[in-house]
């Protein structure tokens, strides 16, 4: 099990992983379905890297066991996941911006510290997406190592969703919130009510705004009892 693996229960990494399978070999969209499982998981703690970077990680071991089972492709079943979990990412990416927008108006509750390093997170995920899949590539069984290491040459052709969505947030500053790409999300304040304390949480708390927005049933982890999670 990875570092980032250990941010997240057992059980709850399992219930991930096994929905993922299910999204590759069960769903007529596989991009879709995992998309909107990776919007969920993330959704339902503080956005910090070593979150996203857990789910990321058992979601990506759930659709690589679920292509050498399914019925589409493997490698084109592989694509469509990790095309999927690109788009959640990059959907994380524009909550976590609009989260340092958020903060930056509450003076009284961040500091300047809290939002540089809120801003470096964000900054740092241009390349988290990117990196886990190279690095899941070198980890991969023996039968989806090289469709896995030409998904990294892929991504690294064309780029990603996640480092765009990072690009924009990085050239916009704030002030100039990306609010219209985020679908289904009509009112950030009501995202972020609540007393949350700490940036990384209220970012999770736009994401979940969208996760109410997102087709009953598709991608959806089990339950889980609510707790609030701390910034890391």
């Amino acid at each position: 099990m990875t570092k980032g693996v250990q941010t997240m229960s057992q059980t709850d990494a399992a219930d991930i992983r096994e929905t993922a399978r299910r999204a590759v070999v069960e769903s007529e969209n596989i991009h879709d379905a995992v998309r909107d499982l990776v919007v969920r998981a993330l959704s339902r703690e503080s956005l910090t890297q070593d979150h996203i970077r857990a789910v990321a990680t058992v979601v990506l071991e759930g659709v690589a066991a679920g292509a050498l089972e399914g019925s589409a492709e493997t490698a084109q079943g592989l694509r469509e996941a990790a095309e999927g979990l690109d788009e959640a990412i990059a959907r994380a990416a524009q909550a976590s911006h609009l989260a340092i927008e958020e903060a930056a108006g509450r003076t009284d509750d961040f500091t300047e510290q809290d939002l540089q390093k809120a801003i470096g997170d964000l900054h740092a995920l241009e390349t988290l997406f990117q990196d886990l899949v190279i690095s899941f590539a070198k980890s991969s069984s023996r039968a989806t190592r090289g469709i896995v290491e030409d998904l990294a040459r892929h991504f690294e052709r064309v780029g990603t969703d996640t480092a765009r969505a990072v690009r924009r947030a990085t050239h916009s500053g704030l002030g100039a919130a990306s609010a219209a790409h985020l679908p289904d999300l009509e009112d950030v304040g009501r995202a972020t009510r609540g007393g949350l304390s700490t940036i990384a949480a209220i970012g999770s708390g736009i994401l979940s705004g969208l996760a109410e927005g997102l087709a009953p049933g598709q991608g959806k982890p089990p339950p889980t009892s609510p707790t609030e999670p701390e910034d890391s």
